[in-house]
């Protein structure tokens, strides 16, 4: 018989483990695949790159998770009237973790999602969402997106994401985002992203 896994605010005590389930998630991710190119060093980048998302998700925004770590969250609350943000210290982490050709391409990446990030309206982002390989398809990925959401239907609070993948898009449409007229185009013949907004129900 089957259970529905239970979600909860990640902690301090999480950290290692999620930083190590969501550097095992993106391993197959075509935007990573982009991003990070030299395979012996990939895992290792990943938990630098994903890693920070982590830190920083637990520092100002919100984590969750499930038992036993199959999969996380990570959210970040976006105020379009208050002044921007330090990173958390991510630029000196990926200065210091990430290859210089890695680095480079995180920086076009990064520069094509800041423009194409809504600025008109506060929301709360989702950055990533991550399964384990090995629980890919079982569904806590929706019990994970279904927790917050209920969250942020309660307060009214709009969200947003970029989906990396089309078959990710679709499952993100079932809970009621829909996809933005534009798509994220990475250079060199890389791939999309598709930026998705939720209004609140």
């Amino acid at each position: 018989m089957s259970t529905t896994p239970r979600v909860r605010t990640a902690t301090d005590a999480d950290v290692p483990a999620l930083k190590s389930v969501i550097a095992e998630a993106f391993m197959a991710d075509p935007i990573a695949d982009w991003i990070f190119r030299d395979e012996a060093r990939r895992y290792a980048e990943h938990l630098v790159f994903f890693g920070a998302f982590v830190d920083l998700a637990l520092a100002g925004g919100q984590a969750h998770t499930v038992d036993g770590h199959k999969g996380l969250t990570l959210w970040l609350d976006v105020d379009v009237d208050a002044a921007q943000p330090d990173d958390g210290g991510m630029g000196a982490a990926f200065e210091a973790g990430l290859d210089p050709e890695t680095l480079k391409r995180v920086g076009v990446l990064d520069d094509l999602m800041t423009a194409g990030h809504p600025h008109d309206r506060s929301h709360a982002y989702l950055p990533f969402i991550a399964v384990h390989p090995d629980h890919q398809g079982t569904g806590v990925g929706s019990v994970l997106l279904k927790h917050r959401l209920a969250e942020l239907d309660a307060t009214g609070t709009p969200a947003y994401l970029e989906a990396s993948t089309l078959r990710n898009a679709a499952l993100y449409e079932r809970l009621g985002f829909q996809r933005l007229d534009t798509t994220i185009d990475l250079p060199e013949g890389g791939p999309s992203l598709y930026p998705m907004w939720r209004d609140p129900r």
